[in-house]
């Protein structure tokens, strides 16, 4: 009986083994054996070795649960002759093994990985030393059995592993706060410019032809940095004035009345609409620019992108005490009806993140590009339309842009 005891808890302590060393984060161990902790250092070179680790752990549970068995059978054939014996064995020792020597084990070193693998590290290791002949010679004869079967490439897919990051990520506490970073991080490869700019009906310019006075009037009033100058008309972009230039061009019109906006502006940075978030972050790098004008396919204007609207995209707004009141994040308000009151010229892609929706944002980039491109048509004020099971309806417009609108979620 005691020997039964012993390969019991042997089983245990294999079963439970090989949960929690698999289980425990490679990157924790990583972390810890950087401080010294030399538990953390063992498990670490154990589990960069899988092949000799597993097959040890497969050896010695095997091993353990043959014996087991094959101890137990004879027992109970001596005590209770070959029939019974053997029935009680088929099922009782099967139940007994299942219960005590997989279930427990595992389900315990699932709920306890990193205290159980910790406990563990010192005999594991030795059990590893002491059993790697006997697995160098299982692992040649599997090797070789693997060439005869058909192979596919395992090279790392980065979608796949984008995947997995995703699906690890949604099944973290959502109060982590690195939460929406992580996810920001994993989004700027899959989002495009067009997805955040800041449109051109919104965008702040002034005629090249402007007086200096009423210039430097305005950038006084203005809480943008960068000012871009027009030359005919307003999609006619020939450079950008920075609002540190403003000092140099106040003292040189002051000596010179002839002075030329144009001497104290950089040139214009034309970037695509389709280039992703990712390689636009790059690019501010890479020109330490902060600041690209956005173009279509046809070279028309779209409107502006900032590196500041990059990493908002990563780590939330970022409101500064330059920032309007009225444009700083998603505004919106709570109608007695349920429905949302938001701007018309707000980002279906802030309004998605703010409110956990999931607006389609593939035909159009703003809450009113969304509506008119459903619609098919330029709503006026009043006018109700229900897509997709949700009430949208025009509030407030100037001219033919929609400024404000009430948005119904579909009930549920």
């Amino acid at each position: 009986m005691i020997k039964l005891l012993i390969l019991l808890a042997m089983s245990f302590f294999f079963s439970g083994v090989e949960t929690a060393v698999t289980a425990i984060s490679e990157p924790l161990l990583s972390e810890r054996a950087k401080k010294g902790d030399k538990k953390a250092k063992i498990l670490l070179k154990l589990k960069q070795k899988p092949d000799k680790l597993l097959g040890t752990l497969l050896l010695g549970n095997n091993l353990v649960n043959i014996a087991l068995t094959a101890l137990s059978t004879s027992m109970l054939i001596d005590i209770f002759g070959p029939a019974k014996g053997v029935a009680l064995a088929t099922f009782g020792v099967s139940f007994v093994v299942l219960v005590f020597a997989e279930i427990l084990p595992k389900t315990y070193a699932i709920n306890q990985t990193i205290p159980f693998a910790f406990a563990v590290a010192y005999p594991l290791n030795f059990i590893v030393w002491l059993l790697t002949p006997a697995v160098i010679c299982f692992n040649g004869i599997s090797k070789i059995v693997l060439k005869i079967l058909p192979q596919k490439s395992t090279a790392p897919d980065n979608d796949l592993i984008k995947e997995e990051l995703r699906g690890q990520l949604a099944l973290t506490g959502k109060n982590m706060p690195e939460r929406g970073i992580l996810r920001g991080v994993l989004d700027l490869d899959e989002v495009s410019i067009g997805d955040i700019l800041t449109d051109r009906g919104r965008l702040v310019s002034l005629n090249i032809q402007t007086p200096i006075p009423e210039i430097l009037d305005f950038l006084r009033s203005t809480p943008y940095s960068r000012i871009p100058l027009w030359e005919g008309k307003r999609d006619n972009i020939i450079g950008i004035l920075h609002i540190k230039k403003a000092i140099q061009l106040a003292k040189a019109w002051q000596k010179n009345p002839q002075t030329k906006v144009m001497d104290f502006c950089t040139k214009p940075w034309f970037v695509l609409k389709s280039v992703s978030l990712l390689d636009q972050l790059n690019a501010f790098r890479k020109r330490k620019e902060h600041f690209a004008i956005v173009v279509d396919e046809y070279g028309d204007i779209q409107g502006v992108v900032t590196l500041e609207d990059l990493l908002e995209e990563i780590v939330g707004d970022i409101d500064d005490e330059t920032d309007l009141p009225n444009q700083s994040g998603l505004r919106w308000h709570l109608l007695p009806d349920g429905a949302y009151r938001l701007n018309g010229n707000a980002t279906i892609r802030d309004i998605n993140r703010a409110f956990h929706w999931n607006l389609p944002d593939d035909n159009a980039v703003t809450l009113a590009g969304y509506v008119m491109y459903e619609a098919e048509q330029i709503p006026h004020v009043g006018q109700q339309f229900n897509i997709n099971g949700w009430t949208y309806t025009v509030r407030h417009k100037i001219g033919n842009r929609l400024t404000q609108i009430d948005v119904l979620p579909e009930e549920k």
